[in-house]
C-alpha cells in the first residue's frame, strides 16, 4: 500500500498524483513494466505511458529493453541532489527578479491613513516601535500612553536611539526611559498652541521613525483618531529640528 504521507512530499516537489504513485512503486520495485505498474498502481493504462514519459522528462525514470520496455527509476541520491541545486538556483533567480523589482520600483507618493480604532492605532505604535532601525522620536502629552507602551518604549531604546519628549515635565516620572522637554517652538506648536492657533485639536502623541513614518495620535472633543504617514517627506526635517531644540529632564523632576 502506498503511503499517502509520501505521496504528498513527491506533489509538493512538483509531481502529478500519478506521477508520484509511479514513482514510489518504480522505487521500491526497482524495474517494472508498464503493465506490472498498471497492476500496482490501478492507474489506468492509457496513463501510465504518458506518465512515465513526463517523469522520464523531468529525469526521474530511465527505460531499457524493448520487449516489454522495462522501467527504473535514477539513482536517488543524484536525483535529489539535482533537485536540490535546481532549487537553490532556481530561488536565487527569484529572489534577484524580485530584488530587481524593489529597486525599479519608484518611491510611493506620501499617503496618509487614517487609524480609528484603539486596536489600529494600538497595533502600529508597537509595530513602529519594533521596526525602527535607526531612530524613534516620541512626543507625548499623556500619562495613559506613557504607562501603556512604556515597555515597547524601553524596548526599543535598547535597539535604537529613542528620544522621548514630555510635554509636562511632571511626566518624567511616568517615563520608562531618559526624556526630554522640547523649548518654546515644540511647546507652542505641538503641545499647546498660542492663542489663535488653537485647531480644536490637541495632539496626545507623535510618533516618528527613522525620520521616514509618522504617527500621530490626536484628541477632538475627547474623542481620538490616529493618523498614520508614509513616507512622511517632512519627518526628516521635523524630527531634526525636535532633537536640535530639546533638552534632558533634570533628574530632580524625574523623581530621582
Amino acid at each position: 500500500m502506498i503511503d499517502d504521507s509520501l505521496l504528498l512530499q513527491l506533489k509538493g516537489i512538483g509531481m502529478s498524483e500519478y506521477e508520484a504513485k509511479v514513482y514510489v512503486i518504480l522505487s521500491a520495485l526497482r524495474v517494472a513494466s508498464a503493465r506490472e505498474i498498471h497492476e500496482q498502481t490501478k492507474i489506468p493504462r492509457g496513463r501510465i505511458y504518458e506518465t512515465l514519459t513526463s517523469l522520464a522528462r523531468k529525469g526521474f525514470v530511465v527505460s531499457s529493453g524493448k520487449s516489454p520496455v522495462r522501467y527504473s527509476p535514477v539513482d536517488v541520491i543524484q536525483t535529489f541532489e539535482r533537485l536540490k541545486r535546481e532549487s537553490v538556483a532556481s530561488l536565487e533567480g527569484l529572489y534577484q527578479r524580485l530584488k530587481a523589482l524593489e529597486t525599479e520600483t519608484p518611491e510611493p507618493l506620501m499617503q496618509g491613513y487614517k487609524l480609528c480604532t484603539e486596536w489600529t492605532r494600538d497595533n502600529q505604535i508597537r509595530m513602529m516601535l519594533r521596526r525602527a532601525k535607526s531612530e524613534i522620536i516620541l512626543l507625548c502629552n499623556d500619562e495613559e500612553f506613557l504607562t501603556r507602551y512604556g515597555c515597547d518604549i524601553a524596548r526599543a531604546a535598547k535597539q535604537v536611539n529613542v528620544y522621548l519628549v514630555v510635554g509636562r515635565k511632571e511626566l518624567a516620572e511616568s517615563a520608562p526611559i531618559k526624556c526630554y522637554v522640547g523649548g518654546s517652538d515644540i511647546e507652542s506648536s505641538l503641545f499647546h498652541h498660542d492663542e489663535g492657533e488653537n485647531i480644536g485639536l490637541s495632539m496626545k502623541l507623535l510618533l516618528m521613525a527613522d525620520r521616514r513614518e509618522s504617527l500621530s495620535v490626536l484628541e477632538e472633543n475627547g474623542r481620538l483618531t490616529g493618523i498614520f504617514i508614509y513616507p512622511d517627506i517632512y519627518a526628516g526635517y521635523l524630527s531634526r529640528k525636535i532633537v536640535q531644540e530639546i533638552q534632558p529632564v533634570e533628574r530632580s523632576c524625574r523623581g530621582a
